[in-house]
């Protein structure tokens, strides 16, 4: 499936790629019931580097009906398999894959499928372990729950805070809220996805162990991946980090680092930080 994407710089002409070539190319991949467009804020400040995608993942925004694809699945090999379809497509690789929460799980599909593809892995704040029934049950009863629409961005941030149990969940997705409502210019505030299709996603996520597959991913050969967690994030705990980190020691080419000060939703919370970080490791890789 070929996805729908933002790409930027939006005018860069192909005479400019002469005269001043971008350092590298980059994919940021958003998280469950997120939209493409939700990186611009860190794009702004990348652009003058890097060419840039950012796609709507299947099931959400302007990718929720895969037209080009006989596969109607929504597991993590799937969503890396459009990646791959969208990468082929646009001709825009080698590129660097970034990923925050679900996005995690699609970078690493991509990877262990088109490797040739990736240059290196940006993973954000994601258990590489299997999710336990209860995690997954906490999302799928979230998504369940939630309204068609809310009349009011007051109503919007009151069920969001007090149903989400991490803030930074709550902000993410009020975020998106806020966003395709402005897209829209609708009075009331809807979610642009599909619900049956991130609650496919979330089931499918069971007994996925990122962790055999950044093992297979790295034996075929080192592939530069930094791997990073808010430190106060309570979707990934630090005990389970560290575990990640043990497991995947033996692996030069992947770095670990937590960052002070933020929560699950790291880029958007440690804006400034987060793209020192990002810039540094791909201009030393």
């Amino acid at each position: 499936m070929i996805l729908h994407f933002n790409r930027w710089p939006v005018n860069r002409l192909p005479e400019d790629h002469s005269k001043n070539s971008p350092e590298a190319k980059i994919i940021l991949l958003h998280g469950l019931g997120g939209l493409g467009y939700l990186w611009r804020p860190i794009a702004v400040e990348l652009e003058n580097r890097f060419e840039i995608l950012a796609p709507d993942q299947r099931g959400h925004g302007r990718s929720r009906i895969p037209h080009t694809s006989t596969s109607t699945g929504y597991s993590p090999l799937e969503y890396g398999g459009d990646i791959i379809d969208t990468m082929d497509a646009t001709a825009f690789h080698p590129a660097w894959l970034v990923g925050h929460s679900m996005g995690v799980r699609s970078e690493c599909a991509a990877a262990k499928l088109g490797g040739n593809l990736i240059s290196g892995l940006i993973l954000i704040d994601l258990d590489l372990s299997p999710p336990d029934d209860a995690a997954i049950n906490e999302v799928l009863e979230l998504l369940r729950n939630l309204p068609t629409k809310f009349e009011s961005k007051k109503a919007a941030r009151s069920f969001l805070l007090s149903h989400c149990s991490d803030p930074s969940i709550a902000r993410y997705l009020i975020a998106t809220l806020f966003l395709n409502n402005r897209e829209l210019k609708n009075d009331a505030l809807s979610f642009n996805f599909d619900r049956s299709a991130l609650i496919e996603t979330v089931l499918a996520t069971k007994n996925i162990s990122l962790l055999e597959w950044l093992d297979e991913i790295q034996d075929k050969g080192p592939l530069p991946t930094l791997i990073l967690r808010g430190a106060d994030s309570k979707v990934w705990d630090h005990e389970s980090f560290e575990k990640d980190r043990s497991a995947l020691a033996r692996h030069h080419a992947i770095e670990f680092k937590e960052v002070e000060g933020a929560g699950h939703g790291l880029p958007f919370e440690k804006r400034t930080q987060f793209i020192q970080i990002l810039t540094d490791f791909i201009s030393r890789a």
